[in-house]
């Protein structure tokens, strides 16, 4: 067995110095876009399609949230989302092909929501006395909630996921999601 070495160059240094600043640049911006999210009234439910259980969005909402995400993304995918799969083709924007792009805008849904969700319940924790580190200790049914909306979420990235039919899938888990207690 042959032993594999990292190599501990500069061109390594600077990937994973970049990494943590992206990181800790992001993490920041996500805070900054919660907190102008939550003082205009969003709430965790509002990220939720409104055609599923637990959802307090309306069409208007849920439209005006995924149109503002898709203006985020390139002019050329915004193009490709526009048009027919069977126009799109094969033609991709950056490497990815249509069903990607068209995925996204519920990708960031969900991270906007989990975004929410854990200062709501932060806020909720700290109203019912808890203070400090107390208040941000997630519970079990937090934890594994997160992780069944992480795994919809990894599932409408993938280019292809085996399964007979993806959205019923994920409504499926979504499902399962929303009937945790996380009172």
């Amino acid at each position: 067995m042959t032993d594999k070495f990292a190599k501990l160059n500069e061109q390594s240094h600077i990937a994973l110095r970049d990494w943590a600043k992206e990181t800790v640049k992001q993490d920041l911006s996500k805070v900054k876009r919660t907190d102008i999210l939550v003082s205009a009234g969003w709430t965790s439910t509002m990220f939720i399609s409104p055609k599923s259980s637990g959802s307090t969005a309306t069409e208007a909402s849920w439209d005006f949230a995924k149109n503002a995400i898709n203006s985020g993304f390139p002019k050329a995918a915004q193009d490709l989302i526009s048009v027919s799969a069977k126009v799109a083709g094969d033609k991709t924007v950056n490497g990815q092909p249509r069903a990607y792009w068209m995925r996204q805008a519920n990708a960031v849904l969900g991270d906007i929501k989990n975004q929410i969700a854990r200062r709501e319940q932060i806020e909720a924790d700290i109203a019912s006395g808890k203070q400090g580190a107390d208040a941000k200790t997630r519970t079990a049914e937090d934890i594994t909630y997160e992780a069944l909306l992480d795994c919809v979420a990894r599932i409408q990235k993938a280019e292809s996921f085996k399964v007979d039919d993806v959205a019923d899938f994920c409504q499926a888990i979504n499902n399962l999601a929303n009937q945790i207690d996380r009172s």
